[in-house]
């Protein structure tokens, strides 16, 4: 056999053997790839098992919702006298958006109440009850917070759309202050939200779920989109998910980045602008000046 055929035959050869090289190392490869892409997507319930973290039942609807923008209500004498409530109280409108009501009535709430029963002993004591729904008891500032809903959901810790119970030391109602959101327009089409277990995902890629932790519940809900310069402001659908019963945590459901709101930073923000619009008008009203004069004694204490 002549060189120049044996070299043809050791060419043809290699590259035989290279076409197999190949195709094995894309065989191992594809493996290696499935392999890690299994690794990868290994299910969020998996993931969630192997850290001992537990939940409840999850909603299983399928949510869409868009941002919405919603104007500051503002209050009238109208409102108020339409709105007669059973319970005495002193009410004065300040600055057109702020209800400040001292109560002259004993209203008192027992610690061991149920939501529901904080809602009966609210209802007929606060204008446009029916509007809100109770948040929390801050007992570090023997407060009960209740926030307005929109769309039957709760707009999340802002300061235009609450209602703030003052409690004395016997957790009997002092004092009011109340402030509320007006219509609600949709700023776009509506979008599928992300689903629950998205949420919890979100929080758990953040390293914000413990070991052995457990999720309580999971509600959807609005929460401020953007900072309010005016009367306008901007809401993004959330998913609120409550965890060992202490921690809430609000995801964006559509854009999917985490809010974080510190309650008793937010509280005393609320409690000085109330302040600064009362000083305005505080000497004009007895009920106001004693308002104003207790809320800076309990800034004291």
């Amino acid at each position: 056999m002549q060189w120049g055929q044996i070299k043809t035959l050791l060419i043809a050869s290699f590259l035989i053997l290279d076409i197999y090289l190949f195709v094995q190392f894309m065989e191992k490869k594809e493996e290696a790839d499935i392999g890690i892409l299994e690794q990868h997507t290994s299910s969020i319930e998996e993931q969630l098992q192997d850290d001992q973290i537990t939940y409840e039942e999850l909603p299983d609807e399928e949510y869409e919702e868009t941002f919405i923008s919603v104007q500051q209500h503002e209050f009238t004498e109208a409102d108020l006298n339409n709105e007669q409530k059973e319970i005495e109280q002193k009410t004065t409108i300040v600055q057109n958006d702020l209800i400040v009501s001292k109560v002259e009535e004993r209203v008192s709430f027992k610690s061991d109440l149920t939501d529901e029963q904080i809602m009966n002993t609210f209802n007929p004591l606060v204008y446009f009850a029916d509007e809100y729904t109770f948040w929390n008891w801050n007992k570090a500032e023997n407060i009960l917070i209740f926030f307005q809903n929109k769309f039957d959901r709760p707009v999340y810790y802002n300061q235009n759309g609450l209602v703030l119970l003052f409690l004395n030391e016997k957790n009997e109602v002092e004092f009011y202050i109340q402030s509320m959101l007006g219509e609600a327009e949709p700023l776009a089409e509506k979008r599928e939200l992300m689903k629950p277990m998205q949420a919890i995902e979100t929080l758990y890629r953040a390293n914000e779920l413990p070991y052995d932790s457990h999720i309580d519940n999971v509600n959807i809900g609005f929460h401020t989109r953007v900072p309010f310069e005016t009367d306008v402001q901007v809401f993004a659908p959330i998913w609120k998910v409550k965890v060992n019963q202490k921690n809430n945590y609000f995801i964006n459901a559509i854009e999917g980045f985490i809010f974080s709101t510190d309650e008793n930073e937010f509280l005393n923000e609320v409690i000085e602008l109330a302040k600064e619009k009362i000083k305005v008008q505080r000497h004009n009203y007895k009920e106001l000046e004693q308002v104003f004069e207790r809320l800076n004694n309990r800034e004291e204490e």
